[in-house]
C-alpha cells in the first residue's frame, strides 16, 4: 500500500474514529452524567415534597376535628405529633418526619427526643447553620420550601452527614413539619452510574481499536483487488459499449439516470447524433418518464416491456414498445434499453381488424334467415279491376298485389306491371287485373338465407320475391329495394354514410340501423368485442360529424381543445342503451381570455349535446356532460380537478367521478388527455390510497339482490345486469391504473394485465366470460326490448333466462368473490 493511501485511510478512518471515541467519553461526563445527577436531584425534592404534603395533610385533618368540636386543641395536637413519629419510609423503612413551631421549639423528633420542648434558635450544625430559624425564615416567607445543612445519620447519631430537607408550615397551629434525604445517597448512585460507563468507555474503546485493525489488514487486500477490479471494469465497459453498438434495434444505455452509450440505430431514429443523445435526458426522447419507468423495473427482476412513443425530429412521434434489462456496470446499477418501432405493426393490425369486422359483420347479416325480412302479402281474386287493385295497394301502402282464386296464387302485379301495361297500352281501369297479371310467381323457401335471398333476385332480375312455407303455401313476399337497404347495414356503407350526412335528420335515419346489425351480430352468436367495436366506431363517427356541424354553425374555436368520451363510451364499450358522457379540455389561454374561451366551448358543447340526443344518444341524466360548465374546462383546471378527487379519496366520491378515469380523445387534439394522464399516473403514485379505496367499492360489493334465492324462485324476479357488470370492470381499471396502462377498454386492459403477470392466464380466460357473457346478456336484453317497441334497459328478468343463463351467473358470483380474495391480499395492510 503506498504511502499517499496510508495517509488517505489514517486521516478518513483512523482519527475520525478516535475523535468519535473522544467526544463519546466527553458528553458522558460533561452532558449525560450532570443531566442524570441533575434530574435524579429533582426527582428526590419532588419525592420528599410530597411526602411531607402528605403528613401535612394528616395534621389538617385532626383539625378538622377540633373546628368540629370532636376533640380539645391539646388532643388533636398530641394525637398528630404521636401519629406523624411512628411514619416511616425509605428503603431500610429509618426515613422520618419532624415537628417544630414557628419560635423554634421542637415539638417532635423521633430520633433526638432529647430535643422535645427545648428552644433551639440557637442549635447550629458543625457548618454553623442554624437549621430551624432559617426553617422560619422559609415558612415566613414562602409558606413552604428546601433548606441545606448537616444532621446525624438517621438513627446513628455518631455519623453527621449533609442533608436536604423539605419544610412546611401549618399556619392554625404554627406547627412546622418537615423531612429530608442525605446527599451521600445521590452521590453514591452517581458514582456507581460514573464506574460502569468508564467500564463501557474502555470496552468500546479496545473493540473499536481491534476493528480498526481488521480494517488496516483488510484494506491491503482490498488495494490488491481494487487493481485487478479496475482492469475488469475497462474491460466490462467495452464489452457493454460493443453490445450497445452493435445491436440491430435502437440502444441506449443508462446508469444513474443519464444516457451513457446510443447506437447508431438510436442515432437514425431519433435525428440525433451521438453527442446530442449523450447530453440529453431520457424523457427528452420518449412520452415516458425514467422515473416511471425505473418504478415498473422495482416490481420485477425481469426484463419489462413498456408501451411508448419516441420524438423523431421537432414535433413528430411513432409508437415504439421499449425493453428494459437491469445489468451491473461498472460494480453499479445501469439500464440497456432496446427501443422497436411498432408503428407499422400497429396500422396493419388495426386494418386487419377493421377489415375483419367489416367482413364478419357483411357476412353474418348475409348468413341470416330471411323470416324477419318478410312482409305480409296483399290478395285480390279474379274479378279486381285495376282501379280496384291500385286503391287496394295504396291503403296498404304496398306496391305489389297477389291474385288468387280462392286459396291459390296465379299471380302477381306490381308498380312496374301497372305503368307497362296498363298506362302504356291505354287500357282504362275497369280492365281485370288478371289480364296484366305476371305468371308463374317466383318463390322462395322461407328456410333460405339472405345470401341467397340476393343471389335469386340477380338470377331472376325481379323486383319481388313470394316467401313460401314448408307446405308450399305463399306466406309473405320479400322486396329487392328492402334486401339492398339491408345490405347498406354493413359497417363501411354506414360509417360513409355518416361522413356524407348533410344533417342530423340523416344520421338520425343512420343511426336506427344499428339495432338490426347488432341484432344480426347477436343471432349469429359473434363476440362481444365486435359488437362493442362497431358500436363505437358508428358512435365515434356520428360525434365527429356532429362537431363538425357544430363548428359550421358557432366558427373557429379560440384554441386547441379535446372532445373527450367518458365512460363506457370512454371505455369502447357502448350498448343500445348507452346515454351520453363527454367533457371538453381546452388548453391554457390567458387568464383573461379563460373565460371568453369558456364560453365558447359551452355554446359549443350545447349543440354537440342536443344533436347527439336527437340523432338517439340520450342526454346524461347526472348531467355529466360537454355543455355542463364542470365539465369543460382548461387542462390545468382538470389536473385540480382529478388532483382533488385523488387526494381526498372517500368512498362516495369515488363512486361518483369512477366514470371519469375512463376517458379517451375521440374528436381535436388528443395531447390534453396524454398530458391528463400522465398527471394522474404520478399523482396515485404519491397518493396510492386511492386505487386502495378504488378497490374497496369491489371488496365491499354485495349482490343488490340474493341471486341464487332469486333463482331458485325469490321474491324479487328482475334484477340490473350493469350492477353486476360494474364490479368485473371496476377490478380490472384497479389494477389498469396501479400499473399506468394507457388503454381504456376493459378486454384490451385485461389483456396487458395477462402480459405484465398481473393476473394468472386462468382467471384472465374467466374474467373475459364473465366479461362477454353479461355484455351478451345486455345486448340480448336491449334488442329484445327494441322488437317489443320497448324503451331498451339493462333489467333482466330471471324468469326468461335459461338454466345454462342461471348457472354462469352464479360462477360469475363466485369469479367476483375471487376477485374480492385477490384485492384483500392485493391491499392488505394499506
Amino acid at each position: 500500500m503506498s504511502n499517499k493511501v496510508i495517509r488517505k485511510f489514517f486521516f478518513s478512518i483512523i482519527v475520525p474514529s478516535i475523535l468519535t471515541i473522544l467526544l463519546f467519553i466527553s458528553s458522558m461526563y460533561l452532558i449525560l452524567i450532570p443531566s442524570f445527577e441533575e434530574n435524579m436531584m429533582n426527582k428526590k425534592k419532588e419525592m420528599i415534597r410530597e411526602l411531607t404534603n402528605t403528613a401535612w395533610s394528616l395534621i389538617k385533618e385532626y383539625d378538622d376535628e377540633y373546628k368540629n368540636s370532636l376533640i380539645t386543641l391539646e388532643q388533636a395536637k398530641r394525637l398528630a405529633s404521636k401519629k406523624i413519629e411512628k411514619m416511616r419510609y425509605g428503603a431500610q423503612g429509618k426515613d422520618y418526619f419532624w415537628i417544630s413551631d414557628m419560635n423554634a421549639v421542637m415539638v417532635m423528633h423521633p430520633y433526638r427526643p432529647e430535643l422535645n420542648n427545648k428552644m433551639l434558635d440557637n442549635y447550629k450544625d458543625p457548618n454553623g447553620v442554624r437549621l430551624f430559624v432559617e426553617a422560619i425564615k422559609v415558612v415566613k416567607t414562602q409558606g413552604e420550601g428546601f433548606i441545606n445543612y448537616m444532621w446525624q445519620w438517621k438513627d446513628d447519631s455518631s455519623q453527621i452527614v449533609p442533608k436536604l430537607s423539605y419544610v412546611k408550615g401549618f399556619k392554625e397551629w404554627e406547627w412546622i413539619i418537615g423531612t429530608g434525604i442525605y446527599l451521600d445517597d445521590v452521590q453514591a448512585e452517581i458514582g456507581a452510574l460514573k464506574g460502569r460507563l468508564t467500564r463501557v468507555s474502555l470496552f468500546i474503546s479496545a473493540v473499536v481499536i481491534l476493528i480498526l485493525s481488521f480494517i488496516i489488514l483488510q484494506s491491503l487486500k482490498i488495494e490488491a483487488r481494487r487493481k485487478m477490479a479496475e482492469d475488469d471494469l475497462l474491460q466490462s465497459r467495452q464489452k457493454y459499449k460493443t453490445l450497445v453498438e452493435t445491436s440491430s434495434e435502437g440502444t441506449i444505455m443508462i446508469k444513474d439516470s443519464r444516457i451513457i452509450f446510443s447506437n447508431h440505430m438510436f442515432e437514425q431514429l431519433t435525428g440525433k447524433t451521438h453527442q446530442e443523445i449523450i447530453a440529453s435526458k431520457f424523457e427528452d426522447f420518449f412520452s415516458i418518464g425514467w422515473e416511471e419507468v425505473l418504478k415498473s423495473c422495482e416490481k420485477t427482476n425481469k426484463s419489462i416491456s413498456i408501451e411508448t412513443q419516441v420524438k423523431q425530429g421537432e414535433a413528430v412521434f411513432h409508437d415504439v414498445v421499449i425493453s428494459v434489462t437491469r445489468i451491473l456496470f461498472e460494480a453499479q446499477e445501469a439500464f440497456v434499453v432496446v427501443t422497436k418501432n411498432v408503428s407499422r405493426k400497429k396500422q396493419t393490425e388495426k386494418i386487419v381488424h377493421n377489415l375483419s369486422s367489416e367482413l364478419q359483420s357483411s357476412l353474418i347479416l348475409m348468413n341470416q334467415p330471411i323470416s324477419q325480412f318478410v312482409k305480409p302479402i296483399v290478395k285480390s281474386n279474379l274479378q279486381t279491376t285495376v282501379a280496384e287493385a291500385a286503391l287496394l295497394m295504396d291503403r296498404k301502402k304496398m306496391n305489389l298485389i297477389f291474385i288468387a282464386d280462392n286459396d291459390k296464387m296465379l299471380g302477381v302485379v306490381d308498380d312496374s306491371d301497372l305503368r307497362k301495361r296498363v298506362l302504356a297500352k291505354g287500357k282504362d281501369g275497369k280492365c281485370p287485373l288478371v289480364e296484366v297479371m305476371t305468371a308463374p310467381i317466383i318463390c322462395i323457401s322461407n328456410t333460405a338465407l339472405l345470401y341467397q335471398v340476393v343471389l335469386e333476385f340477380r338470377k331472376q332480375n325481379i323486383s319481388h320475391l313470394a316467401v313460401k312455407n314448408e307446405n308450399n303455401k305463399i306466406i309473405g313476399v320479400l322486396s329487392r329495394k328492402d334486401i339492398l337497404e339491408i345490405q347498406h347495414n354493413s359497417l363501411s356503407y354506414i360509417l360513409s354514410e355518416i361522413e356524407y350526412a348533410q344533417d342530423v335528420h340523416e344520421l338520425k335515419k343512420i343511426y336506427d340501423k344499428i339495432p338490426i346489425l347488432v341484432n344480426a351480430l347477436l343471432e349469429s352468436g359473434n363476440k362481444t368485442e365486435l359488437i362493442t367495436h362497431i358500436i363505437t366506431s358508428v358512435s365515434d363517427a356520428m360525434t365527429n360529424r356532429i362537431i363538425a356541424f357544430a363548428l359550421e354553425d358557432h366558427g373557429e374555436p379560440p384554441c386547441r381543445f379535446a372532445f373527450v368520451a367518458l365512460g363506457s363510451e370512454g371505455r369502447k364499450e357502448q350498448t343500445i342503451a348507452t346515454d351520453q358522457d363527454n367533457a371538453i379540455i381546452f388548453e391554457d389561454v390567458q387568464e383573461n381570455n379563460v373565460q371568453k374561451s369558456k364560453n365558447y366551448f359551452l355554446k359549443f358543447a350545447e349543440t354537440v349535446n342536443d344533436h347527439l340526443a336527437h340523432v338517439g344518444y340520450e342526454l346524461c341524466i347526472g348531467e355529466i356532460m360537454a355543455k355542463n360548465p364542470k365539465y369543460t374546462l382548461t387542462l390545468s383546471d382538470w389536473k385540480k380537478q382529478f388532483t382533488g378527487w385523488i387526494n381526498t379519496p372517500e368512498a362516495q366520491n369515488i363512486i361518483d367521478t369512477a366514470v371519469f378515469f375512463d376517458f379517451r380523445c375521440i374528436y381535436g387534439d388528443s395531447f390534453f388527455t396524454d398530458e391528463l394522464r400522465k398527471h394522474i399516473n404520478l399523482l396515485i403514485d404519491k397518493k396510492a390510497i386511492f386505487v386502495f379505496h378504488l378497490a374497496q367499492t369491489v371488496i365491499q360489493y354485495r349482490s343488490p339482490l340474493n341471486i341464487f334465492g332469486n333463482i331458485a324462485g325469490g321474491d324479487s324476479e328482475t334484477f340490473d345486469i350493469k350492477k353486476i357488470l360494474v364490479p368485473v370492470i371496476t377490478f380490472i381499471k384497479v389494477f389498469s391504473l396501479q400499473r399506468k396502462i394507457a388503454e381504456t377498454n376493459t378486454l384490451q386492459r385485461l389483456e396487458q394485465l395477462l402480459n405484465q403477470n398481473v393476473i394468472q392466464k386462468s382467471m384472465y380466460g374467466e374474467l373475459k366470460q364473465a366479461y362477454n357473457f353479461l355484455m351478451g346478456l345486455r345486448f340480448h336484453t336491449q334488442t329484445n326490448a327494441l322488437k317489443e317497441f320497448r324503451k331498451p334497459d339493462n333489467t333482466i328478468n330471471f324468469k326468461n333466462l335459461t338454466e345454462i343463463e342461471k348457472s354462469t351467473l352464479k360462477n360469475v358470483y363466485s369469479l367476483i368473490s375471487d376477485m374480492q380474495t385477490k384485492l384483500n391480499l392485493e391491499f392488505k395492510g394499506r
